[in-house]
């Protein structure tokens, strides 16, 4: 037994010596190179390609049974171009020779060196590989055997791959149907062993170039790599993808971007969980953005169903426009069911320039046509700090304490042609402004608004008045003042308006006049605006308005059709003017047309009728009973002693119309009166120049007791002159002494010859001897139907003679 087992152990040595000796001799009888012919052939066969095998095929046998070639090409098809298919300078492949006696694949790592891989596709759609995937037809097989007992051979038992070795590989896309090319060169890829089901680590990287669109860039990848073929799951654990892309059809200099995540795909169950996943990404240009994605992700693959969770989206914008970096943070859990075409964001926090805005949002159609709807709070923030956050400068206000408080809430449906908002509160300081409006086609947008403001003081906002521009001003009109504005029109931004809408406000100052209950419905449409019915309540009167602004071509006309009714006049001018020149109660209205941009221009070209009438009030400003016992009193060489009466004049009516010419508003029918007073004149005022230039007559007709009318019952009768000039805001105020001088005296003339006259009739009756006490007919009446005596009708003639001496 002993030498039977000597024997066999000295055998096996023998027969293991035997492989060894003939693994290290074989190559050196067989040389492969001598079987290029036949693997060219067979491969012409079976492709119907050319393989070119430029350099030598090496061969080893044990203890790996291994190949190398170098300088290997396939050609193309025929109907493309000449250029190889593929080409590589190295490649190596080596199996253990051992394990293959137990059915097992044991490769060492397969080895690839610039390889050159052109794919295509031609103008007729086919693909350069296509040919390579296509079922050749087959012999029919010789008629197998019935295995012997025992069964089947076994399987291999497995397949394990020392790693993948891939350097300096290019590969080129040709697409001539879209007119493309792509190309990945510098492709290094490198593995750790390929074991069906178990994890390996993986390196990648490459340089990429497309025309279409024209970016550039590089790619490396990093991480834990797990592939079970059997199971159907993959796994990618501790990845690490760094991006960087550049190139004229990107609209910055460069893009990075680095990705690292946990991804587990379970494809038997249809199961996908990402887990850690954090993008990262940072654009280089003019504005330097950086990005931050951190969340969660699991998804049921066969129902297109995921859900992301502890979603964190940050992001910093740097630019010179900006005078610190502008960050935003995005919170949310979002849910998309891409089979319903659904997507749910709860608890959405979003914060950027101190505004925080909490709410929820949903969507519809996301694939298709995706509508979004939701509702959004923000919390009280400063707009002055936001806008300088945003290197936007605000215009300078009145007050500075305006535009420092704002809060906004709103529920709103937004699709990427239109946007709804309903419920929307939006809080400016101590104003609110509630209602609705919506926005249709973002192209050429239509805007609807349906809005009500419960309070504000625009005198706020507007700039601080500086000594110039506090002096007062005559508006042209309030409707002409809300369509001008302060500024400019902007004829372009007028022409592409198209909106519609009614605003309400309880409580308005604007100019410091005081208004409520206003209503402004608004209709804009390719330049054509229309202000109609504009409608407020203001200083115990009611003001209601129509305004029509054509913006169609330049320069822009404007007409308005405007009425004040009931207006007390003294509080509305001491609020707009500073002065309450005149008090009573007011009526006015308006027909104007303009032309113009700009204030000054609408000024210039102002043309139309107005009428006015103020009832029960004064002119302050002017004593004009005062005025004339001055003017009296200069005839006489005296001196009135000063005076506690109130400057201003008391009337009754004042009343006129007026005609506009190009500015030039022309007054000819002015009539004022009061118990005391008649005054008629005609006068103009220049709205360019802001001067007024009126001629007044005035008539005594009654002693004015309140307003020291002694000595001026002297004056009854005779029409005073009274010349009003100069700048709106200090006018002058002449009395024409000549005029009154020579009206008194011709007045005094008149009383003499009337004494005169009175005392000749009585000596001619005492000389005629006519009845005593016995009058002549008062002038315009009737004369007597007795006839006249002879002695009667000679007294008549002596009277008429005597008169006309004087």
């Amino acid at each position: 037994m002993k030498k039977f087992l000597k024997f066999l152990f000295s055998t096996f040595l023998v027969i293991i010596l035997l492989i060894v000796i003939a693994a290290a001799v074989l190559p050196f009888i067989i040389d492969p190179n001598d079987f290029k012919p036949q693997i060219t052939a067979q491969v012409k066969k079976v492709t119907g390609r050319e393989l070119t095998l430029g350099g030598d095929i090496d061969l080893s046998l044990f203890p790996w049974l291994g190949v190398a070639l170098k300088d290997v090409s396939l050609s193309n098809p025929p109907s493309f171009e000449k250029a190889s298919f593929a080409k590589a300078a190295d490649m190596e492949v080596r199996v253990k020779l051992l394990p293959l006696l137990e059915k097992r694949v044991v490769m060492d790592t397969v080895v690839l060196r610039d390889l050159d891989l052109n794919l295509a596709r031609n103008a007729q759609g086919k693909t350069n590989w296509e040919d390579l995937l296509a079922e050749k037809p087959q012999e029919a097989p010789p008629e197998a055997k019935p295995p012997e007992e025992g069964g089947t051979p076994p399987p291999l038992a497995g397949i394990a791959i020392a790693g993948l070795k891939v350097e300096a590989a290019r590969i080129h896309w040709r697409d001539e149907v879209k007119d493309v090319r792509y190309t990945i060169k510098q492709l290094n890829l490198t593995t750790d062993p390929l074991v069906p089901g178990e994890p390996t680590q993986m390196k990648l990287a490459f340089d990429f170039d497309l025309s279409q669109p024209a970016v550039h860039g590089h790619l490396d990848f990093g991480g834990e790599v797990m592939a079970d073929m059997e199971t159907n799951h993959y796994r990618l654990q501790d990845t690490d993808l760094k991006l960087t892309a550049a190139g004229p059809a990107l609209p910055i200099e460069q893009l990075a971007l680095q990705l690292g995540a946990n991804v587990d795909a379970l494809l038997a169950k249809q199961q996908l969980t990402v887990s850690d996943l954090k993008l990262t990404s940072q654009v280089k240009g003019p504005q330097e953005v950086q990005l931050a994605l951190n969340t969660s992700l699991e998804g049921d693959l066969a129902a297109q169903r995921y859900r992301f969770q502890g979603l964190q989206l940050e992001t910093q914008v740097k630019t010179p426009q900006f005078p610190e970096p502008v960050s935003a943070t995005l919170a949310t859990t979002a849910n998309m069911d891409l089979n319903k075409g659904t997507l749910t964001l709860q608890d959405l926090a979003l914060a950027t320039l101190g505004i925080n805005l909490n709410g929820h949002m949903d969507g519809t159609q996301i694939l298709t046509e995706p509508r979004f709807s939701g509702r959004l709070v923000s919390n009280q923030f400063n707009p002055r700090r936001t806008a300088e956050a945003l290197a936007l400068e605000l215009p300078p206000t009145a007050d500075e304490s305006a535009l420092n408080q704002a809060r906004l809430a709103l529920k709103f449906s937004a699709s990427p042609q239109d946007f709804d908002a309903q419920g929307l509160v939006l809080k400016l300081d101590d104003s609110t402004l509630k209602g609705a409006m919506s926005v249709h086609n973002f192209q050429q947008p239509a805007i609807h608004f349906d809005l009500a403001l419960d309070t504000i003081n625009l005198d706020r906002y507007l700039p601080p008045s500086s000594e110039e521009a506090s002096q007062p001003k005559p508006p042209v009109s309030p409707g002409a003042g809300a369509a001008t504005g302060a500024g400019e029109l902007p004829l372009e931004t007028l022409q592409a308006l198209n909106a519609s809408g009614t605003l309400k406000i309880g409580e308005l100052i604007a100019s410091g006049i005081h208004s409520e209950g206003i209503r402004i419905t608004l209709e804009a449409k390719e330049g054509l605006v229309k202000l109609h019915p504009l409608y407020a309540n203001l200083y115990q009167g009611t003001y209601t308005g129509n305004v029509r602004l054509d913006a169609r071509s330049a320069p822009p006309k404007l007409a308005i059709d405007e009425k004040l009714e009931g207006i007390k006049a003294g509080p509305l001018l001491k609020d707009l003017m500073g002065e309450d020149k005149i008090v009573g109660t007011a009526n006015l209205n308006a027909k104007l047309t303009a032309t113009g941009a700009t204030p000054e221009a609408i000024q210039r070209t102002l043309n139309g009728t107005a009428g006015f009438s103020f009832r029960d009030g004064a002119v302050k400003g002017i004593n004009i009973a005062r005025l004339i016992r001055e003017a009296k009193a200069a005839l006489e060489g005296k001196s009135l002693p000063p005076s506690r009466e109130p400057e201003q004049t008391d009337f009754t009516v004042l009343e006129g119309t007026i005609k506009a010419t190009n500015g030039l508003l022309k007054n000819n029918d002015l009539n004022a009166q009061s118990p005391f007073l008649r005054v008629q004149g005609q006068g103009m005022v220049n709205l360019i120049q802001e001067r007024l230039d009126y001629q007044l007559g005035i008539a005594i007709v009654k002693t004015p007791k309140g307003q020291g009318g002694k000595g001026l019952s002297e004056l009854k009768g005779i029409t005073i002159p009274l010349k009003v000039s100069g700048p709106f805001d200090q006018p002058k105020y002449g009395v024409d002494l000549e005029s009154i001088l020579k009206a008194q005296a011709e007045k005094l003339m008149e009383e003499k010859k009337q004494d005169i006259e009175k005392k000749l009739e009585k000596e001619l009756d005492k000389l005629l001897g006519t009845e005593s006490g016995k009058e002549a007919p008062a002038e315009g009446e009737a004369p007597s139907e007795t006839p006249l005596t002879p002695e009667q009708q000679l007294k008549e003639e002596l009277k008429n003679r005597l008169k006309g001496l004087f």
